[in-house]
């Protein structure tokens, strides 16, 4: 694939994630901080990829690797969120093998699957009730999505 044509449908995707509108008023303030912090770097991975910043690239994707790590990151925990946030790790790995290779097409590749990862799920959560309750199941504030009712 022509890498404008890559980086044009990446950049498409990131707008949609974006376009969404602010988090979910159900999400912890915790969570919230997190995916801010995936945004920004996100959008500083896009300039390091236009300007084949390859320390740049590396940087921000070990920094979105970082925010996957955070316990914020693992407040859902919905079956489905936990496939999505695998598919942004495997994407965001990828992105940086290919900043470690400065091999752009790879990059730009890595760029677009992690964009539609992020796209992808947040398409799910919007479409799931996302719940807040207490539960002796599950730590204080953990956010649970549903789509059936909570027991």
């Amino acid at each position: 694939m022509n890498i404008r044509i890559t980086v044009k449908l990446g950049v498409a995707a990131l707008i949609v994630a974006v376009a969404g509108g602010p988090a979910s008023s159900a999400q912890a303030p915790p969570l919230n901080r997190v995916m801010r912090q995936k945004l920004d770097h996100a959008q500083q991975i896009l300039g390091a990829l236009v300007t084949s910043d390859w320390e740049q690239l590396e940087r921000h994707g070990r920094e979105l690797v970082r925010a996957a790590q955070e316990p914020a990151w693992a407040a859902l925990k919905a079956p489905e969120y936990i496939r999505h946030s695998q598919a942004f790790l495997r994407a965001t790995d990828d992105l940086i093998d290919a900043a470690k290779l400065r091999n752009i097409e790879a990059a730009a590749r890595g760029f677009v699957s992690l964009s539609m990862s992020c796209v992808s799920c947040h398409r799910y959560m919007a479409r799931s009730r996302i719940v807040i309750a207490p539960s002796p199941y599950y730590a204080p504030d953990t956010i649970i999505a549903t789509t059936a009712p909570l027991p």
